[in-house]
């Protein structure tokens, strides 16, 4: 038995090899013997929102900001082609749900929510941050401030939950998810979309894989996330490998927190051709989407 390492938050063992050490992961990275969930084995800072915490939020922008994982510039410009990949993902919950209410979990600025009240008029956020959250009330969206436990369902349940990115920064995905199982209505479905340790790039080169950053906790394969679903009384009905739409500059950007060697001199190239806003369609392979259902 290792109990150098925390519990597998998926089968409860307290059995855990060493993967790897990284600068930018906030503890040593192990997989469970058990059931093979992959995750950061013990804390040294611990990142992961328990509650809306200011002093917390503020850590890991320190800690981000030392270790430069984060152009802003970069970031802020992509905005337009994140609108249209929130459009493919409310096409993906149409095409398994009806109905009007829609919860989106980690909501930040609401940019989500933006375009989920074209099909869910009655979209709500939650955000444990207590400065995206406040924006997203400042820019007109219902997001509250604090964590799903603090959360009451509307009579009959959510139609929809929506976790773009969350689940992998949770103190504990299973305890999460059960609660998600309590919120939505028999029929509901939940939208997750995770990076996945199941793809090439953590297989050849797992130092360098861009999905190592201090507040990732947790990463799924398609089988270990399956597994957690059910446990919590979902059912997965639709699963993928996401494609988006990026622009070369940001690709260039995430060649460049990969630790890709000259990544850095490509944005003047870029700039210089007058290609940094050309757009192409990638599928890295490392993020995966599941839909799953709440049983009738």
């Amino acid at each position: 038995m290792n109990t150098a390492h925390a519990a597998c938050d998926l089968c409860g063992a307290d059995d855990a090899e060493h993967l790897l050490d990284s600068s930018r992961l906030d503890g040593p990275l192990v997989r469970c013997r058990r059931c093979g969930l992959v995750y950061v084995g013990s804390r040294r800072q611990d990142f992961t929102f328990l509650a809306a915490d200011e002093a917390r939020s503020g850590a890991l922008a320190v800690r981000v900001a030392e270790l430069g994982l984060v152009d802003h510039a970069v970031e802020d410009a992509e905005r337009p082609l994140r609108i249209r990949a929130d459009r493919e993902r409310l096409a993906q919950l149409r095409r398994q749900v009806t109905g009007t209410r829609l919860l989106d979990v980690g909501a930040a600025t609401g940019t989500f929510l933006e375009v989920a009240h074209e099909a869910f008029p009655d979209a709500i956020g939650v955000e444990p941050d207590p400065i995206t959250s406040a924006q997203a009330r400042a820019a007109g969206h219902a997001v509250s401030t604090g964590t799903l436990d603090l959360l009451k369902p509307p009579p009959g349940g959510f139609d929809a939950i929506t976790m773009l990115h969350v689940i992998e920064h949770l103190d504990s995905p299973h305890q999460a998810l059960t609660l998600v199982q309590d919120l939505l209505r028999p029929g509901g479905v939940v939208l997750i979309e995770t990076p996945t340790i199941d793809c090439l790039w953590f297989r050849r080169a797992p130092q360098h894989w861009r999905q190592l950053i201090p507040d990732h906790y947790y990463f799924f394969s398609l089988a270990t996330l399956t597994a957690l679903l059910e446990r919590c009384g979902l059912q997965v009905v639709e699963h993928a490998k996401v494609g988006r739409s990026v622009s070369l500059r940001f690709a260039a950007d995430r060649l460049r927190r990969a630790g890709v060697p000259f990544a850095s001199a490509l944005p003047p190239v870029l700039r210089t051709l007058g290609l940094e806003r050309r757009t192409v369609r990638l599928n890295p392979g490392d993020i995966i989407s599941v839909v799953a259902r709440r049983p009738s």
